[in-house]
Parts: C-alpha cells; structure tokens; sequence
C-alpha cells in the first residue's frame, strides 16, 4: 500500500556557494572543513527533520553527479552566493531541475556579507527562466546564511510547505528499488555501495551484511528515503543502477576510453565510482585510459604501467608501502590527488606534445643484396636529399636507424640528391624489402 515518505531533496549550486556549509548548520556537523580544498567532492546523503538530504558537488568536473542527484530527488534548493551570483554551475543546476520537473526553492546564501545583493540575484535568475515569487512567480526564495544559520528555520519551513503541497510516496511492503548514489572497493570491507531507498523495504539477508545510516549506526532494515551504506556486496554496482529484491547487482565495468593519438597513457584509480566517472569525463581525448576502477593502487596496476609506458594517477586512495616501492623500483611515476581540479590540470601537464620530425628526404628500395657482412639497401631518391649524418626511418615498420655507409656507384658520398641512386647500409641493422620506402629526418 503507498504510503507517504520522507521527501528527498537536492542540493544544488555552483562550487562555493555554501551548501554543504548550509546542511553542516543544519545538521550540526562540519563536512566542508574536512572536504580537500573546501569543495564537496561526493554525492552525500542523509536524513535530518523528517528530510532525506543530497548534497551534491559544485566543481564542473561533476555534471554527471549533479545530474543524477536531480534525478534521483522530489524537490531541490538551488543555492546561489549573494555576493557571486548567477554562476557557470548554476545555470547548469537550473536546466537539471528543468528536466526532472521537480519543485524547487531559491536559497540565497552569504546574505551578511557586505558585497551581498539579493535583489540583483533575483533579476539575474529571470534570465533563466526563474522568476521568484517577490517578482510575480511561482519560484520561493528566501535570503539565508548557511555560517550564521539566518533564515534557515524559514528555509526548513519552505520545504516541509512543498513536501505537504505534493507528498512523495512509496510501498514500504512492494517491491524493492534502491538508487546507487555512491560505490568504491574498501581494502577491508570489500564493495560498498551508498544508496537511497525508492521503494520497498531493504533489509539484512541475501548476501547483504551490515546496513550503515547516515550517522555510522547499524540498523538491520532501510525503509523507503532512507539514505544506507550496503556492505556485503559481491561486486562493486554502478553508480545509477537499482538494486531490487532479486538482482544482483552488476559489476562494474573498468572505464576504458580510446583516445584519438593518445599522447598520454594512465592507469585511473580512484576512491568512488562517481568521482571515477567525473574525472573520465572531464579528461581530453588526448589521454588514453589503459585501466581504471576504484580502490587502492594493485601491483598488477604497476606491472600493466611499466609494460605500457603509462603514468599511475590516483584520486584519494592510496598506494601500500609494498606497492610504492614496486613502483620505485620499475620507475613507474605515480602522482595522487586529492582535489579534483587540481588531478585534471596536472595530468594535462604530463602530456608530452609529439616532435615533429623534419623530413629532409625520401628514397624507394629497388634492390638488396649483402656486401662481406654487411646488407646492403639499394635506393632511389625520390625527393629532397639523403644525408648520411640524418636519422632514417622505414615506413613500412616503423623502424628507426642511421646510414654507417652511404655510396653512390664505387664513391664514398655524403649526401644524395633527387633522382640519384645509391647503397646504403643501416646501423644499427633493420629488416627491409623491396619495394619499402625509406624517410630521411632530423
């Protein structure tokens, strides 16, 4: 039978603007001084006052994040910095409210600081479609400060009014539906997944060992709402799939993207699913994803890195002294991160730009024959000029030499011009055929 749930609400907003300070007031806790440069860096979710909360990251790199938490909530508060404004992830969270069709508020934070504006903040948001209530919509906004907790009562207020204006229902007997919000490999627990209950009851059994609240408390069932760490998991689920009563839930799938002329190499190891797929996709083409998937750095990760030539990059894991050392030992470079932006930007910098090869000139292989011991290439020059001083590379192969003797007829010779035709021996010693054209370049 449905019956009313606790309504699920979304956080969103642009990096910085405070909403994780705004839920840390709230619930009394201090996430975003220990978050890694101040910025929510996961999907976060718990419940306070009869409210299942997520708090979503800002950073651009986390669209998809953002996106799935919209999707995942009955209502939203779009938080925007009174100072700041309508900013890049703003726009961005207005057009994920838009469309999920859910019901949302305007919280307008920092309204005590001194370059606060709210007004300007409402003007700027009919820009997007958004028009507040004070200016003849139907969007409710309130002025609050997520440091000092002004207008946060009025803020709970608001959204209970919405909960009791369209209440969120489910079946708590009916069928079992929990959205994968979050999922890592711990070292010592194995797969995890962080979900939210949609419908049904989730309970202790079938494989699952322990259900974690939001507070860390061991509870034996999770009603529908209800924000729950799963442990006992065989694998580690996809962010965004559905747990139900009779699934088990995928494995998932290392990311693997194949870039056009990859330039850089790397093996991706991360903490989350989520964060995984937000550093994926915020990646240029450029670099070239061997392996990924989360957990700590594997000695097979480093055996995989020096076979390949590919750097290690990791984002809030960890490598094991043995692991670093194995590392050391095989000249793998490992480079570990804990904020995101700062991961991207300083694996852009490890791309190495090709060289150019300047091409001086090109020959065709018309014969070959063996001279004492040497094999001997005989070639026409097709173009430019064949130094004997120049690096040779056959195209066919790939194969990169020098000339140790270069003649023209019974002569000695420097160089070869267009049209002239010569033998030539390579050190060190290359296979080559007729028909095998040669590159002469610097």
């Amino acid at each position: 039978m449905l019956q009313n749930r606790p309504p699920v609400v979304v956080i969103l907003g642009h990096v910085d603007h405070g909403k994780t300070t705004l839920l840390d007031y709230l619930r009394k806790s201090n996430v975003a001084a220990r978050e890694a440069g101040g910025i929510t860096q996961h999907i976060r979710s718990f419940q306070l006052n009869g409210i299942t909360f997520i708090d979503t990251p800002g950073h651009e790199a986390f669209v998809a994040m953002r996106s799935r938490g919209s999707k995942i909530a009955d209502f939203a508060v779009l938080v925007v910095a009174a100072d700041d404004g309508v900013m890049p992830q703003t726009k961005q969270s207005i057009e994920f409210i838009r469309q999920s069709g859910i019901p949302f508020l305007v919280a307008i934070n920092k309204s005590d600081l001194p370059a606060a504006d709210p007004d300007k903040v409402k003007t700027q948001l009919t820009e997007y479609g958004v028009v507040v209530e004070e200016l003849g919509g139907d969007v409710p906004a309130i002025a609050i400060s997520a440091k000092t907790g002004r207008g946060l009562p009025e803020l709970l207020e608001l959204l209970e009014l919405l909960a009791s204006m369209n209440p969120p229902q489910a079946d708590p007997t009916g069928s079992l539906e929990a959205i994968v919000l979050e999922s890592r490999l711990d070292p010592q627990k194995g797969p995890l997944a962080t979900v939210i209950v949609k419908n049904g009851t989730l309970k202790i059994g079938h494989g699952i060992r322990a259900l974690l609240n939001s507070d860390g408390q061991n509870i034996t069932e999770a009603l529908p709402s209800t924000p729950v760490e799963v442990l006992g998991l065989k694998t580690v689920p996809e962010v965004g799939s559905v747990l139900g009563a009779n699934t088990v839930p995928s494995t998932q799938q290392p990311y693997s993207h194949k870039a056009i002329e990859p330039l850089l190499n790397i093996i991706l190891r991360t903490d989350f699913a989520g964060s995984l797929e937000a550093i994926i996709n915020s990646l240029p083409k450029e670099i070239n994803i061997l392996h990924s998937g989360t957990g700590n750095i594997t000695e097979s990760d480093v055996d995989l890195a020096k076979t390949s030539g590919a750097h290690i990059v990791g984002f809030n894991i960890k490598a094991t002294s043995s692991v670093a050392k194995l590392a050391e030992v095989e000249k793998v470079p490992v480079h570990l991160h804990k904020i995101i932006y700062q991961l991207i930007d300083e694996t852009v910098k490890l791309i190495t730009k090709p060289v150019v090869d300047k091409v001086l000139g090109q020959a065709d292989i018309i014969a070959e024959f063996s001279m004492n011991s040497d094999h001997v290439a005989g070639c026409r020059v097709t173009s430019g000029v064949i130094n004997k001083s120049a690096k040779i590379r056959i195209v066919r192969t790939g194969l990169v030499s020098k000339i140790k003797s270069l003649k023209s007829g019974k002569s000695d010779v420097l160089s070869a011009k267009s049209g002239v035709e010569f033998g030539a021996v390579f050190s060190p010693s290359v296979d080559f055929k007729i028909g095998d054209a040669i590159i002469a370049f610097e």
